[in-house]
């Protein structure tokens, strides 16, 4: 039986994105962003660019969660890969307010 886990993910301490997953699954969110960097980097893109092009998206994202605007999925995939990348590249420093944390998955029984 595999075992699940949060995976949560915080900017300028606001949860904005949280994942249940199985220890497969925390590997591959967390090689997302080796996979943005180098995607960024296969079409021609400096890394300059693409720090700030990240820095970017990442305060976009951030005003939209904050805000209380829809936001898909697939926004959530790209924050996270774009979260993990600037981490990568040390523009980002995970502290308390700033970075990811895994935690244990507790399935909430129903008390009826």
């Amino acid at each position: 039986m595999k075992t699940k886990k949060y995976i949560t993910f915080h900017y300028k301490g606001h949860l904005l994105s949280k994942y249940i997953t199985d220890d497969a699954g925390i590997h591959k969110i967390l090689n997302r962003g080796d996979r943005i960097v180098l995607e960024g980097l296969r079409k021609g893109q400096s890394l300059s660019q693409c720090i700030i092009t990240f820095t970017n998206y990442l305060n976009l994202f951030y005003q939209r969660r904050t805000n209380g605007k829809r936001v898909t999925k697939t926004d959530h995939d790209i924050f996270t890969g774009v979260l993990l990348a600037l981490m990568k590249c040390k523009r980002i420093v995970e502290d308390d307010e700033t970075g990811y944390i895994i935690t244990k998955y507790r399935h909430r029984k129903n008390k009826f």
